[in-house]
């Protein structure tokens, strides 16, 4: 009997983007059974609430979002990482007074609140020996925070480094590879990874080797991103990014289980969470090894 798995796919996820596109994963999952669905999301932090609905089984986001999930009781089960993206980090303008995390207490602060910019706030904060309370946190967008920033309007931007306009007029407090790994993080629905383990590890080599794909082909891939991502980067501008990150998937280490643990010990700690959790229990019952064509 045939089973049809849902995907969410969103613009800030080029692996699932043009996984979306060249049907690699219906290639290694038809076999099982298994045929796919793919379901575009506007905003990707709804992703771990599409799987806790169970209207998705597979999804991909930052860091934080299935920490939330987890502690808000969602049946979510982490399948793999991408190995580290060591992108962007904090800004302030080149005139600021700023000269170290610590200077930003009281100040205004634009992110993307409960992206994987909050574990870098939040991790650069407490190593400060500040709280979420000290700051002022403002929850915007990429284009927004800029104009803010370049504007005097607000006092430093957390970001994943798209610095295009006024690049020149900023500077940077804190690099992300200094206080995160930001991987990439791709989860699916608790019942899936218990009732089908061997449909979760087709998922994870289908999904790794798509991202090889991409990293040995990065003008195909870049037109791919362009007509399923809708902007705003160009071909030319995701052949850069293509060029810059590293591709691959990796299992769920004890590594990327110990930098989550941190981040939700802070973000409870912070009262960002409703309770405390324990990361361990969001590890599928079967390990998922990624198995790669010779």
């Amino acid at each position: 009997m045939s089973e049809t798995l849902r995907i969410g796919v969103h613009a800030n996820n080029p692996t699932l983007l043009v996984a979306s596109r060249t049907g690699e994963l219906e290639k290694k999952l038809s076999p099982l059974g298994i045929s796919v669905e793919w379901h575009h999301i506007a905003a990707g932090a709804r992703t771990v609430d599409l799987v806790g609905a169970n209207i998705i089984q597979v999804g991909g986001t930052g860091s934080t979002p299935p920490i939330s999930a987890q502690a808000r009781g969602l049946p979510l089960v982490y399948l793999a990482t991408s190995a580290a993206r060591p992108v962007g980090g904090i800004y302030v303008r080149h005139d600021s007074k700023a000269q170290a995390i610590a200077d930003l207490a009281g100040r205004r602060i634009a992110l993307g609140v409960g992206s994987w910019l909050q574990a870098l706030l939040a991790t650069a904060l407490d190593r400060a020996g500040l709280t979420w309370k000290d700051i002022v946190p403002l929850d915007l967008t990429e284009t927004e925070a800029r104009a803010a920033l370049l504007a005097g309007d607000i006092d430093a931007w957390v970001s994943g480094g798209a610095l295009k306009d006024g690049a020149d007029q900023l500077r940077v407090l804190a690099n992300t590879q200094d206080l995160v790994s930001n991987p990439s993080v791709f989860f699916a629905h608790r019942d899936l990874a218990e009732r089908r383990p061997d449909v979760l590890a087709a998922i994870a080599a289908a999904l790794d080797a798509v991202d090889r794909w991409i990293a040995a082909h990065p003008a195909e891939a870049a037109a791919h991103l362009v007509a399923a991502a809708r902007g705003p980067l160009t071909a030319e501008e995701w052949q850069a990014h293509i060029i810059k990150r590293p591709w691959g998937l990796k299992p769920v280490d004890d590594a990327f289980i110990a930098e989550q643990q941190r981040a939700a010990d802070i973000f409870h700690r912070f009262g960002l969470l409703p309770r405390a959790i324990d990361v361990r229990d969001a590890v599928p019952p079967t390990p998922i090894a990624i198995e790669r064509a010779a």
